[in-house]
């Protein structure tokens, strides 16, 4: 939300099944530059263009840490300008490890 301005749709989309649940979060922010996109999940990373909004650059490691401990999954898709997709999957059964 914070990347996305004051009007802005954020759809937040669920699906589950007997083995899944996936959530995705749409919105039509401001995107993840190309070239910086295999950053995302690093620790404290900030793409050039929201080195302007307020963050420090740990939330996205933090959740795909968990994720991975739940044997769950994070993946999105962008388009700066445009938005992102980011698609979460959990295990409907999960392990902590």
């Amino acid at each position: 939300m914070k990347y996305s301005s004051e009007n802005c749709l954020i759809k937040i989309e669920i699906v589950s099944d007997k083995n899944e649940f996936q959530i995705d979060v749409i919105d039509q922010g401001i995107g993840i530059p190309t070239d910086e996109q295999k950053f995302i999940f690093n620790r404290y990373f900030r793409a050039k263009n929201a080195i302007l909004n307020q963050g420090t650059g740990i939330g996205l490691n933090i959740l795909k840490s968990h994720l991975e401990n739940l044997g769950g999954t994070i993946s999105f898709v962008s388009e700066e300008n445009k938005g992102s997709t980011f698609s979460i999957n959990i295990p409907s059964k999960t392990t902590i490890n």
